[in-house]
C-alpha cells in the first residue's frame, strides 16, 4: 500500500525538486485505489501547491490524463480544483477541458456535482465561463448538453437567493436582524434529501445573490463562509455586479443571467427557486416560469412586506408562492411531492425550536410570529396526518 504518511510529509512543507520527484513517484507507483483514497485526504489546491513549480506539469499530465480514467468523479474534482488554483497555461486549459470531455452521462453529472460544490468560488460556473476561451467553452458547453439529452435526474436543484430568504438582512421587520430564519437550514437538507430519502446526490443547493462579484471571489468566499457557519456544508454561489444594485429590475435581470448560465451547466436538472418579495425575486420567478416553464418545479417566496393575498392567489396559479415562515414553505414543498413527511416534520421541529430561541426586539413581534406559526403547524397536522 502507498505510504500516505510520506506523501503528507512531503507536501506539508514546499518540496524541493527532488522531493517533488518523490511525490511523482508515489502518485504513480499507487494502484487505483490507493491513489482515489490519497486524493481524498488532500485538498487539489494544496497538492499542486505542495510540489515545486518544476514539478506541476508532470503532475497535470499524470493526474489529468495518463491517469484520469482511474479517478472517481470526486476525485477528479479534486484534481480540476488543483488545476483551476494554478496559473493559466495552454496545458492547463487543455487539461481541463479533456477531463470535462471524458467523462458522459451520470459520471459527467456526478463530475460537475463535486466541482460545483468547492470550498471557495472557483467552482463549475467560474471553470466554464472564466477560465475557458470562447472556443473550449462551446466546446464543453455542447458536450454538457448532448449528454444531458433524455435525462431528467430525480431530484431537481434548488437556487436560493440569501439577504431576507435565509438570513433577515433588509427589509424583513418580522424578525430580529442578522438572524437565519427558523426552518429554512431544514428545509434545504430536507429538499436535497428528496421525497423518497434516497436521493441520486448530496449538495444540489445553489445561492443566487444580488452581492456583487470581485475578481478576487472575496464576496463569493465571504458569502460561502457565512452560510457554512450557518450549517450548509455543500453549496456553490452565483453572484450580482455593482451595477445589478441599482434597481429591483437591474437585480433581477442579473440574477436571471446567472441563473441562464447555471441551466446551461446542468440541463438535466429541473429546479426549484426559493427567494423573497423584498428584492427583485417575484420578478426573477416571473420570469423564470415564463422562460423554463415545466422544468420549474416551485418557487417558494418568503413575504418580508405583507403581500396581499389577492395577488399571492394569483401568482400561485403559476406556481408561485408565497409563504410566511418556513413551516408553511415546507408544507407546500411537501404538497408538491418535493419532500418527505419525515423531512416536513423535521422542518417544524426546527422551526418551533429556533422560534423558542429567538431573542426578540418586543412582544408584539413575537406574537405577531407566533400567530403565524401556529397558522402554518396546524397546516403541518393537516397534511402530515
Amino acid at each position: 500500500m502507498t505510504d500516505f504518511g510520506v506523501l503528507a510529509a512531503l507536501l506539508a512543507g514546499r518540496p524541493d525538486p527532488v522531493e517533488g520527484e518523490a511525490v511523482l513517484d508515489l502518485l504513480r507507483s499507487a494502484d487505483s485505489e490507493d491513489l482515489n483514497r490519497f486524493l481524498r485526504e488532500v485538498s487539489g489546491p494544496a497538492l499542486f501547491a505542495g510540489v515545486d513549480p518544476g514539478t506541476r506539469t508532470e503532475l497535470s499530465e499524470l493526474l489529468g490524463r495518463r491517469r484520469r480514467d482511474e479517478l472517481a468523479p470526486d476525485t477528479l474534482a479534486r484534481v480540476v480544483h488543483g488545476l483551476q488554483s494554478q496559473r493559466r497555461t495552454t496545458l492547463r486549459d487543455a487539461v481541463l477541458v479533456e477531463i470535462l470531455l471524458s467523462r458522459s452521462g451520470t459520471e459527467l453529472t456526478r463530475l460537475k456535482n463535486f466541482i460545483n460544490t468547492a470550498e471557495d468560488h472557483q467552482d463549475l460556473e467560474d471553470l466554464v465561463y472564466v477560465d475557458l476561451h470562447e472556443h473550449d467553452r462551446d466546446r464543453v458547453l455542447a458536450h454538457i448538453a448532448a449528454e444531458a439529452q433524455g435525462r431528467v435526474v430525480k431530484d431537481p436543484k434548488v437556487l436560493s437567493d440569501i439577504d431576507d430568504t435565509v438570513f433577515c438582512k433588509l427589509h424583513d421587520r418580522r424578525w430580529p436582524r442578522g438572524m437565519i430564519y427558523p426552518g429554512v437550514l431544514a428545509l434545504f437538507e430536507a429538499l436535497d434529501i428528496g421525497s423518497d430519502d434516497d436521493p441520486f446526490d448530496m449538495g444540489d443547493l445553489t445561492f443566487v445573490t444580488a452581492r456583487p462579484a470581485d475578481a478576487w471571489g472575496l464576496v463569493e468566499n465571504w458569502s460561502r463562509t457565512a452560510l457554512r457557519n450557518a450549517g450548509v456544508s455543500r453549496l456553490s454561489v452565483l453572484s450580482g455586479t455593482l451595477r445589478a444594485l441599482v434597481s429591483k429590475e437591474a437585480m433581477a435581470t442579473r440574477k436571471m443571467e446567472n441563473i441562464s448560465h447555471y441551466r446551461r451547466l446542468f440541463p438535466e436538472y429541473e429546479l426549484v427557486f426559493l427567494g423573497d418579495s423584498g428584492q427583485g425575486d417575484v420578478i426573477v420567478a416571473d420570469r423564470l416560469v415564463g422562460v423554463e416553464g415545466a422544468a420549474v418545479r416551485l418557487v417558494l417566496i418568503h413575504d418580508v412586506v405583507g403581500t396581499p393575498q389577492s395577488v399571492r392567489a394569483a401568482h400561485a396559479a403559476r406556481g408561485i408562492h408565497f409563504h410566511d415562515t418556513y413551516v408553511g414553505a415546507a408544507v407546500t414543498a411537501f404538497e408538491h411531492g418535493l419532500i418527505s413527511r419525515a423531512g416536513l416534520l423535521e422542518v417544524a421541529r426546527e422551526a418551533v425550536g429556533g422560534f423558542e430561541r429567538t431573542r426578540w426586539d418586543s412582544v408584539a413581534q413575537r406574537d405577531r410570529m407566533r400567530e403565524l406559526f401556529e397558522q402554518d403547524l396546524t397546516r403541518v397536522e393537516e397534511v402530515a396526518g
